[in-house]
């Protein structure tokens, strides 16, 4: 009739003939099937571990087509871009200005705030030539301390030096401010290498009054080795910070078996072994410098104990010879 009401379907009077406690479990089971199915379809759109594959799905062709250009490996060509920066940037420098400026970047790289630490980057990077990196050391250094005398005329020579002229004489102005002095000093300052791109490898630094390295006169008076003293510096601010590196550990030791200073470069290899025990290099390098150092019986030691990991290794450690000039 046409105030009766509609029929209920089958669905809805089963429903209704359930208990209060039936219902419940149903509703509950239903929300969890909504959640389980909704996870599943988050895992399934979740971005792969690998963004960019060597190989793209339809690179090959099939029989009788011809030969079409592959996609492009994104990923491939930025590592070889960023081999060919490294390479144009520290591949004609020396080992000790590599080891110098490596353990620099790494010590700013566990303190960004470092002001003293980006000076000194600066003036490895001026050193080693590379002008333009050590111009940003030295901002780097004068946003965390602004207005450092040194930090500002060791920032003036650099600029002149790759011959950025408006913005040495705008430092110019800001120095004389400060210390008339300096910026007289930087003012007269001539760079002996305008004309070639290589960096200044010896005589006294271009201010008198500005701790810009001078390789040649410390050399004099410090003997063999103390070209390396630099990176020994920074080495020893990295264990300084995180005494549990094992790596830096075993780079000190390196830096110090060059500078000829055996007894302290044992002490670094045993420490960082201490760490991270049975490394071969490690064991390796701790042989070469007792050997040369003529501690026969510690020496006796470490081959019996590489030769029980690496009896190549040990062999060679056996006839090696220390030599005067020897690296391990």
């Amino acid at each position: 009739m046409f105030g009766d009401e509609p029929s209920e379907s089958w669905l809805a009077v089963w429903f209704r003939s359930l208990t209060m406690g039936t219902r419940i479990q149903i509703i509950l089971f239903s929300v969890l099937g909504i959640f389980l199915a909704i996870g599943a379809t988050i895992a399934l759109i979740k971005e792969p571990a690998i963004l960019l594959p060597a190989e793209t799905p339809d690179s090959k062709r099939v029989a009788g087509e011809p030969e079409r250009a592959k996609a492009p490996d994104e990923a491939k060509a930025w590592r070889k871009a960023e081999g060919i920066m490294a390479q144009s940037m520290e591949g004609g420098l020396s080992s000790e200005s590599q080891g110098e400026i490596q353990a620099m970047r790494k010590l700013i790289k566990m303190s960004p705030q470092d002001s003293e630490a980006w000076d000194k980057l600066g003036k490895s990077l001026y050193v080693a030539g590379l002008y333009d990196e050590a111009v940003n050391a030295f901002r780097e250094s004068l946003k965390i301390k602004p207005n450092v005398v040194d930090v500002l005329a060791n920032l003036g020579v650099a600029l002149k030096t790759k011959g950025r002229e408006p913005e040495y004489k705008k430092l110019l102005e800001e120095l004389a401010v400060l210390d008339a002095k300096t910026a007289k000093d930087l003012e007269n300052f001539v760079p002996q290498n305008r004309a070639t791109s290589s960096a200044p490898r010896s005589g006294r630094s271009p201010l008198s009054n500005v701790a810009l390295p001078e390789p040649s006169a410390s050399s004099l008076k410090k003997g063999p080795g103390a070209q390396n003293q630099g990176e020994i510096d920074a080495l020893r601010k990295l264990v300084a910070m995180d005494e549990r590196d094992p790596d830096s550990w075993d780079k000190l030791g390196k830096a110090l078996y060059l500078a000829g200073q055996y007894a302290e470069a044992v002490e670094c290899f045993q420490k960082s072994l201490a760490i991270k025990p049975d490394i071969i290099e490690v064991l390796a390098n701790l042989g070469v410098t007792l050997k040369t150092k003529g501690d026969r019986a510690l020496y006796e030691e470490v081959v019996q104990k590489l030769s029980g990991l690496d009896a190549k290794t040990a062999e060679d450690l056996k006839k090696f010879e220390p030599l005067p000039a020897g690296k391990p």
